[in-house]
């Protein structure tokens, strides 16, 4: 009986259930299907569990399949991450996989560059990607490093560190008539079409932004939505409505036809703090504790 445990039989299942199908999942592997099925068929005897259900459709993983599939991602990331971490201690480390917020480009990604660049390494390799999809190649081992905005799921195996918290100001046209005070209040944002980005991207700062400018169960008066600061920016030098820029952000960006002003009152609930997320050796190589 094979041990379920091996690595190997552990991807080559994990894969399967991705791929939905044997032979979806021997193409993946670059291997027969003959002896793919050989393994989920002696893995489940090993077991004493089924591990699919084989349906019409393909085949979906039982309940106890889904439990060992997680545990074997979760394996298999952890592995992924040790040889990447054995590999980067080697004379010629491969480039770091950094994934960034676009508020961390003031401060935090430069910082990060210069203390990869004091080691020796070599320049990483950057992209820029919203916080959940960070979090999820992180687990998966396609990221090394990333800096993102709490709070979100972190997989076992990896460490966050705070950065900071920082304000919002806010964006208006340059015509709106908003534009000529020096401070603008809550009450003033009341019932005014918003330029926000997505929900999804930022649940718990929505819902804190939601209270602040709609209480009592009110609907939160949005105009438009984007995922970028630059096309908020752009939404807001447009007319669409008034944007809510972090601080951090407002000091690299300017776009024409966008005053931005203090939020006078802004709640201490509605702050975009900053952090970088990676496996605990290598925030610790890194000087990040």
């Amino acid at each position: 009986m094979p041990d379920p445990l091996d690595h190997r039989l552990l991807r080559q299942i994990a894969t399967v259930a991705r791929m939905g199908g044997l032979r979806a999942g021997a193409a993946a592997l670059n291997m027969s299907q003959p002896p793919l099925s050989r393994t989920v068929r002696e893995l489940e005897a090993s077991l004493g569990v089924s591990l699919f259900e084989r349906t019409a459709r393909g085949m979906v993983p039982t309940p106890a399949g889904a439990v060992l599939i997680e545990e074997a991602e979760a394996i298999l990331a952890a592995l992924d991450r040790a040889a990447a971490r054995v590999r980067r201690m080697g004379a010629w480390p491969r480039p770091l996989r950094v994934g960034f917020v676009s508020a961390a480009l003031d401060a935090h990604l430069p910082d990060l560059l210069d203390r990869i660049a004091a080691r020796g390494w070599p320049a990483p390799e950057l992209v820029e990607t919203p916080t959940e999809l960070q979090a999820r190649a992180l687990a998966r081992g396609e990221l090394d490093l990333g800096l993102l905005h709490p709070p979100v799921e972190m997989a076992q195996g990896l460490d966050a560190v705070s950065l900071g918290r920082d304000g919002f100001l806010v964006a208006l046209p340059k015509r709106d008539p908003l534009a000529d005070r020096e401070t603008i209040r809550s009450a003033d944002l009341t019932g005014r079409p918003l330029v926000l980005f997505p929900q999804a991207q930022g649940p718990v700062l929505h819902a804190a932004i939601t209270a602040a400018l709609a209480p009592g169960g009110r609907r939160l008066p949005v105009a438009a939505e984007a995922a970028r600061s630059h096309s908020q920016l752009a939404l807001v030098a447009a007319g669409v409505g008034i944007g809510l820029i972090g601080a951090s952000v407002a000091r690299t960006v300017t776009y024409a036809g966008v005053v931005l002003r203090p939020w006078a009152d802004r709640p201490d609930t509605i702050t975009l703090e900053c952090a970088i997320m990676g496996g605990t050796a290598l925030l610790r190589e890194l000087a990040f504790e």
